[in-house]
């Protein structure tokens, strides 16, 4: 705030000679008729009269053009009316005048800061300081200009020393912010409590406090702060705001919901607040409302890089929402170049589009922007593993391990030293296994390869595992994963350890390389048998077909899902008996389907693949064909030799690569994909006419080995 004070040196002349008595009593008496008239032009300021104070002060000058008190009134008059120039000028006017005034000189200092002119307003307070050292309002200014200017250290010497001369809790608010910023969070809070000792109404120090305890991760001491802050000045939307996005993180959408809501009661205008009420409505399903957030944030603001994103990231997950997404994400990087989420985003819509040149150059665009954000290193090894460039994909593949989330649920620590790739000669390794039990059945084909070159290979894998891999792995130490791990496994017997989807970066770098293992799993023979037996007895000599129709994978399932009415023309087929291998509860749908459509299909109960994976595989051994979309059962299906097709969306998963029918994993099966995103009918079309050639080969097979397995 710009001080006003009144003018008190005007019974000597500029250059203070002493006057006879009369002359004297004439300007005393003149001196208190500028007084008057100073007090009157100072009020009529005040209460924003602002034509009025001027024409005072004109009547002034117009008696004492030189009367200074007057001049830096003008100038605040100025600076009020927004003319900082103009009230520059006459400021200082004034102090070249009068240089002994402290008040002229924080007036300056005031206007030069907002014009931006911050170190001039430094030198500005300087003087005041000159004249004033003891001015604990003029230190603490000027660490604030420092601060600004990034001088840190200086800043808080000058908080330091405005608190030195006098505690006070501007200086002690500052400091905290400085703190704060600094990362010194722990002193922050110290000083923003004594701040708040001081002046128990100073609700930004509350907002501040709740900003820390936030960002620390101590939601209920930063819910309490920001009530607080509340409860002092009811319409201060910004912890409003800050109280939304903390409830977002203590998974409250409801609380969270109503303070944004709040927010634009007090600001309607305030396109941040609609951009976080469209993601609460979003993180409770509500995407309509979510989309009308985002929406109406960008009617506000069109420069609104984030609602760009964020609206795109809710059309993506829409049938045929691909090409809109794109185009805002597009958006959104023309708004703002650095938007990190933007690219990332991007490449991740292009990927699924089947742009892969494309994808991998958005996505070098997000890492340029922050190279160590191992979401998008993630995507990258995604792409370059789709399009066939293992070398590349699986180096950036390891950047899995910087993702907290990932790391957090997969991560083992055992104390071994990572293997590198080198000799295992007469060496142990321990391999764990990471991931879903698709993928480990996957990279367990290269467990044969590791046995040629190390002295002995242990995997510690989950239970549903155990059986299938020491009856295909005699000769690898199979381990329960257990927390904490076997003490075993922790010994300095043990050379190196590796998660077994690092293996590949060591064992595969080009498409050569990869084993083609016809057979690498074993099934249980007997109980192969015994369930061939009892689904040929229920056939009665039709060929045996299992099916599985969907997955449950948390963010690709749905477009890697199809639908049992997709299947009926195939399940149509005579000469066929279907088995069902779809994990979980699928009792109810399978009923609906039987009522509306009158076929059947085979469910044995007696068979849980959720329980026993070794009882699911002999299930799966049992029959002639597998058909089914990718999951679990394409794995297992593969690693067993059967034959396997597998139906798989427009851009499926990376290790299915592109513009291919096989596998590299499974020499066994065959791929059969769609043409294009949603495009199921065209796949079993191809499935269909595949079928009825595979009928009529297997018929010949199994006149001539009626009881093959």
């Amino acid at each position: 705030m710009v001080e006003i004070v009144l003018d008190k040196n005007l019974t000597t002349d500029k250059k203070g000679e002493r006057k006879d008595v009369d002359q004297e009593t004439v300007d005393l008496s003149l001196s208190s008729k500028l007084d008057k008239k100073l007090q009157e032009a100072i009020e009529l300021h005040q209460k924003n009269q602002l034509i009025r104070a001027k024409k005072v002060c004109g009547q002034i000058l117009s008696i004492n053009s030189q009367h200074t008190s007057t001049i830096h009134l003008l100038g605040l008059i100025a600076f009020q009316e927004n003319q900082p120039q103009k009230a520059a000028k006459l400021v200082q006017h004034a102090i070249k005048l009068d240089d002994t005034r402290p008040a002229f000189y924080r007036s300056l200092g005031s206007i030069l800061q907002h014009l931006g002119q911050l170190q001039e307003s430094i030198n500005a307070y300087q003087c005041v300081l000159s004249i004033a050292p003891n001015d604990h309002k003029t230190w603490n200014d000027i660490g604030h200009l420092f601060r600004l200017l990034g001088k840190i250290d200086q800043a808080y010497t000058y908080f330091q020393n405005s608190i030195a001369i006098l505690p006070n809790y501007s200086a002690f608010y500052n400091l905290g912010l400085l703190l704060q910023e600094r990362g010194q969070l722990e002193e922050s809070v110290a000083h923003y409590k004594e701040s708040i000792a001081i002046n128990p109404n100073l609700f930004q120090a509350y907002s501040n406090l709740g900003n820390v305890f936030q960002e620390i991760g101590q939601y209920n001491e930063a819910y309490s702060y920001y009530q607080k802050a509340i409860q002092i000045n009811p319409k201060y939307f910004e912890v409003e705001m800050n109280l939304g996005i903390l409830c977002m993180k203590m998974e409250t959408p409801d609380e969270a919901t109503k303070h944004f809501q709040r927010v634009l009661q007090l600001n309607p205008k305030h396109p941040e607040a609609y951009n976080n009420l469209g993601l609460t409505f979003q993180q409770q399903g509500e995407v309509e409302k979510a989309k009308f957030c985002f929406r109406r944030a960008l009617e506000i603001n069109a420069a609104f890089s984030d609602a760009y994103t964020n609206l795109g990231n809710i059309l993506l997950k829409e049938d045929e929402g691909i090409n809109k997404a794109i185009t805002l994400y597009n958006r959104a990087i023309n708004v703002d170049p650095n938007n990190y989420e933007a690219f990332y985003n991007l490449s991740y819509a292009q990927h699924y589009q089947g742009s892969f040149e494309q994808a991998l150059q958005s996505c070098r665009h997000a890492l340029l922007i922050d190279p160590n954000q191992a979401k998008a290193h993630i995507n990258y090894s995604m792409t370059l593993l789709t399009m066939g460039r293992f070398s590349e994909g699986w180096k950036e593949g390891e950047w899995r391990w910087k993702d907290v989330a990932f790391e957090s649920e997969h991560k083992r620590n055992f104390p071994q030293p990572l293997w590198d790739g080198s000799s295992l000669t007469g060496k142990t390794i321990l391999i764990w296994l990471e991931q879903g039990v698709g993928d480990q059945i996957m990279f367990a084909s290269l467990l044969p390869k590791l046995q040629q070159q190390a002295r002995q290979v242990i995997v510690e894998t989950g239970k549903r595992l155990i059986p299938i891999f020491q009856r295909s792995y005699p000769d690898i130490d199979i381990v329960p994963a257990q927390n904490p791990p076997d003490s075993l496994l922790l010994g300095n017997s043990i050379d190196f350890q590796s998660p077994i989807a690092s293996l590949p970066q060591w064992c595969l770098p080009d498409e050569v390389s990869f084993p083609r293992y016809q057979i690498y799993l074993e099934d249980c023979s007997q109980k192969t048998t015994m369930l061939r037996r009892k689904y040929q007895k229920l056939a009665g000599g039709k060929i045996l077909i299992g099916i599985s129709w969907k997955s449950t994978h948390n963010s690709a399932g749905k477009l890697k899902s199809t639908s049992l009415t997709n299947w009926e023309s195939l399940l149509s087929q005579t000469g066929c008996f279907f088995v069902n291998l779809q994990y979980g509860d699928v009792k109810q749908e399978l009923e609906e389907f039987t009522q509306q459509t009158g076929i059947e299909i085979y469910c044995d109960e007696e068979i849980n693949s959720l329980e026993s994976l070794d009882d699911f595989a002999s299930q799966i051994a049992a029959l002639d064909l597998i058909i089914s979309t990718s999951n679990t059962t394409v794995h297992v299906a593969g690693a067993l030799g059967k034959p396997v097709w597998t139906l798989l969306n427009y851009v499926p998963s990376w290790r299915w690569m592109i513009d291919r029918s096989d596998s590299l994993w499974y020499p066994s099966m065959v791929l059969f994909r769609q043409g294009c995103i949603g495009d199921w009918s065209s796949v079993f079309q191809s499935v269909h006419h595949c079928l009825k050639n595979f009928l009529q080969s297997l018929s010949k097979f199994n006149e001539d080995c009626p009881s093959g397995n």
